[in-house]
């Protein structure tokens, strides 16, 4: 199965084009136990600039990771890794080429909620409205920290 999986902010805010630090303009430690929970012992996709500010080898160590690049043969390595759940993890535009390219089957969208504090980003980047490529929400679950979406298409 391909799914995709991201948290985002106030209008679909998912990130800093330049970041600082460890890149991440929030922290939800139950969001993150969420993340850990779906994508269980799935294969993770990565863009490189993204690789670049999330933990890889904590991840590395539940999960395999692939860190796209210009050069890497999506079809090929779908077909690599047919019989496992694979999770598009970002940046923006790997989840603009997945959406436009590719039939998602499950699309996981964490929505913090207003009282988790997020840093302001210099350049900031979006999520796109999947609704705009057809998919719809199929289910919501409320946290503490943010709401649970899950879309697909019929």
């Amino acid at each position: 199965m391909l799914n995709m999986i991201v948290c985002v902010a106030k209008d679909n805010l998912i990130g800093d084009k330049n970041p600082k630090g460890n890149g991440l303009l929030w922290h939800s430690k139950e969001e993150l136990q969420y993340f850990k929970k779906i994508t269980g012992n799935g294969v993770l996709l990565f863009g490189k600039n993204t690789a670049n500010v999330v933990p890889l080898e904590i991840l590395k160590k539940t999960r395999e990771v692939v860190v796209l690049n210009r050069e890497t043969n999506i079809d090929e390595l779908l077909r690599k890794y047919q019989d496992k759940e694979i999770f598009i993890c970002g940046g923006a535009t790997i989840y603009e080429y997945f959406l436009k390219n590719f039939k998602i089957d499950n699309i996981y969208v964490s929505i913090l909620k207003e009282k988790v504090e997020v840093a302001k980003p210099l350049e900031p980047l979006y999520f796109p409205d999947v609704t705009k490529f057809g998919y719809s929400c199929k289910s919501s679950v409320v946290y503490d920290d943010f709401v649970a979406k899950i879309y697909g298409k019929e």
